[in-house]
């Protein structure tokens, strides 16, 4: 009888034990979503696609994806105004890539300022002088990286993560733009820290700058791309820019990415449908969302 109270006794303890453990884990996770989302920067060239026609449709599918971190592109001050505004659980940090300032396309970087505290940020254009407002290589457009340092209030974990979107008509500034995200990125994680890059890479996983980005540089280990390596996937398209729903689907190309580092398990990814409401679509581009942890 006294073997079999030892015997119950031990069962307790080592149930105890399993489930204080398993609170452990659980309390040691770090798991949220990321979204990429071009939202079109806010033009009166687009007829019946202009911004005020379409931002209530954007911000639903922000508000549904209900992402912790959000990168944006083509994001004009008219459009940061309205986002900043209605998205009320979001801190947003970014600048306008012609000067520096408010002037030109944020980069933007949202997140849930309640979840995650920012340790440090700030911006670099894709030229050979990353540190101040210029236009690089063969690039057509000015070029920035919006980029955050984190900590997760639940756990104390930090990350990093950076923005961009690189140049559409450069080849050779989208290849040493790539190069130099991955050059930067990995100095403000400091050899250590996840960290994961979003953004409009205008640019398919068969050309020179997702290669680039994937094989790595000098020392610099590449990055992964989050929608091969996820764990589950789901894609209502094989494309990620439409040019207003008018690509057929056999036709489209990805060209958004969210790029991770080896200390960022995938869970899932997503490309959202093309979402339209009264005729209208919420940009040309579909956002993309990754489920990851660190």
């Amino acid at each position: 009888m006294k073997t079999v109270r030892i015997a119950s006794f031990l069962t307790v303890v080592l149930c105890a034990v399993v489930a204080w453990s398993s609170r452990v884990q659980a309390d040691d996770s770090c798991e949220f979503r990321v979204m990429s989302f071009n939202i079109r920067c806010a033009t009166g060239a687009d007829g019946d696609n202009n911004w005020e026609f379409r931002r209530e449709t954007l911000l639903d599918v922000i508000k549904e994806n209900d992402p912790l971190l959000l990168g944006l592109q083509e994001a004009l001050p008219v459009q940061m105004e309205y986002l900043k505004e209605n998205l009320t659980d979001y801190q947003a940090i970014g600048v306008g890539r012609d000067d520096g300032k408010e002037k030109g396309e944020v980069m933007a970087i949202f997140f849930k300022k309640d979840m995650v505290e920012l340790l440090d940020s700030g911006t670099f254009w894709l030229s050979k002088t990353p540190d101040e407002p210029s236009k690089g290589w063969d690039a057509q457009c000015f070029r920035t990286v919006t980029w955050g340092k984190f900590k997760c209030k639940k756990t104390g974990k930090t990350f990093c993560y950076a923005n961009t979107h690189l140049d559409h008509v450069g080849t050779i500034a989208r290849k040493e733009g790539a190069k130099l995200i991955l050059r930067r990125m990995s100095k403000v994680a400091d050899g250590s820290d996840p960290f994961f890059v979003s953004g409009d890479f205008n640019v398919s996983d068969q050309h020179d700058a997702y290669i680039s980005i994937t094989e790595g540089v000098d020392d610099i280990p590449g990055l992964r791309d989050a929608n091969k390596v996820a764990k589950e996937r789901e894609a209502a398209q094989e494309y990620t820019y439409h040019n207003w729903d008018k690509i057929p689907a056999d036709k489209g190309e990805i060209i958004d990415f969210i790029f991770v580092n080896d200390k960022v398990d995938v869970k899932k990814f997503k490309i959202n449908p093309v979402r339209h409401s009264n005729g209208r679509c919420a940009s040309d581009h579909v956002s993309i969302v990754a489920t990851i942890a660190i």
